[in-house]
């Protein structure tokens, strides 16, 4: 378990999730809140511009910061950054950046401090801290108190992040994680998965001796057409290949050399890249190896079809990293068989076997 690949997890949920209102949908056995509090020290360590607004709904002030302490997380040198929104205890003294509500359905205070906090700190943070809190009143008054929040959101450019239980809300959960413009999606295995814009991740979340821990596992495709990108310098066999798979749940984008295939790829993100490795300037090997070297495309499926049929060529492009390899001329069916046996591996299903 690399924690390298913790690092650069926290980079692209940082990056990816920056301008969004990501909710954590996760069995009530997984811990999402200790991955929330790991990914707001990760926000304050990493990008001294931001400001954290703390809705307590379920913890208190004190509490928060305590939590932060017992999962290793210390935040002390960052508490001038985090403005929480706490229930007022006439007990206990007024503390520093915080702003009091009566209780936890004083959504008109609340909002009101929300509005505040944002005009002065554009492009903050929000946590609200439980949904499942929110989930057990009205519904149809939590929507009204959602839509505002999320409105101060993205009016002042800012990102909000909530964890909410499978199941717990019962019937309001679908309405709920729609207020939310990312889903991230747990499993009791300490599995997620996460959709940012044409970005997928698919990561493994393991705590470890009381550190989180955080890697990569295969994604799996889930959806009935596979986005296939063909790339040939011989404008023929793109349109050959598209031409005898166009009954197949396939859509199909071409480049016709290296350099275009490696700018569609960064782009589109393909399910499957179909590449020869005869070209100019940039020959199918050196595409490969620069994809397999970045982060969100290097878990792309690729068969090599070409004409170099040698054992030594087929050897140097699986050692590079490549699922397949077809050789010139080609059937039309043990292309379509081997598109189907790759994509299996990566979890996909055809359609006629999804029935």
């Amino acid at each position: 378990m690399s924690g390298e690949d913790t690092a650069e997890i926290m980079d692209t949920f940082r990056e990816g999730l920056a301008d969004k209102t990501t909710v954590f949908l996760a069995p009530a056995s997984i811990s999402s809140e200790r991955l929330i509090y790991f990914y707001i020290q990760s926000i304050l360590e990493n990008d001294d511009q931001k400001n954290i607004i703390w809705l307590c709904l379920k913890n208190s002030r004190d509490k928060v910061i305590d939590n932060f302490r017992d999962y290793g997380m210390g935040i002390e040198d960052y508490l001038d950054r985090i403005w929480f929104i706490d229930i007022e205890d006439p007990s206990k003294e007024k503390k520093e950046n915080t702003l009091y509500y009566s209780s936890q359905t004083d959504y008109m205070k609340i909002g009101s401090h929300t509005s505040k906090l944002f005009s002065e700190m554009p492009g903050s943070t929000m946590v609200i801290d439980d949904m499942n809190t929110l989930s057990k009143d009205n519904l149809q008054v939590v929507e009204n108190f959602l839509k505002y929040v999320m409105s101060n959101v993205h009016q002042h450019e800012g990102s909000a992040v909530s964890m909410l239980n499978k199941g717990s809300a019962g019937e309001k959960e679908g309405t709920l994680v729609s207020f939310f413009d990312v889903v991230i999606d747990a499993s009791d295995t300490g599995e997620m998965h996460v959709e940012m814009g044409l970005k997928s991740l698919d990561v493994k979340y393991v705590v470890e001796k009381g550190k989180i821990n955080l890697y990569y596992i295969q994604k799996k495709i889930k959806k009935e057409r596979l986005k296939i990108l063909i790339v040939d310098d011989e404008p023929d066999i793109p349109d050959l290949l598209k031409l005898s798979l166009k009954d197949e749940p396939y859509d199909f984008l071409v480049a016709y050399n290296g350099k275009d295939a490696i700018k569609i790829a960064r782009e589109e993100f393909p399910d499957l890249i179909l590449l020869d490795i005869m070209m100019p300037d940039m020959d199918g090997y050196e595409v490969v190896e620069t994809l397999k070297k970045e982060r969100d495309t290097r878990d792309i499926a690729i068969i090599m079809i070409t004409a170099k049929t040698k054992v030594d060529d087929k050897l140097k492009g699986m050692e590079l990293g490549i699922d397949d390899y077809i050789s010139k001329p080609f059937d039309k069916r043990e292309v379509n068989a081997r598109i189907k046996m790759v994509m299996k591996r990566f979890g996909w299903k055809p359609p006629e076997e999804s029935e």
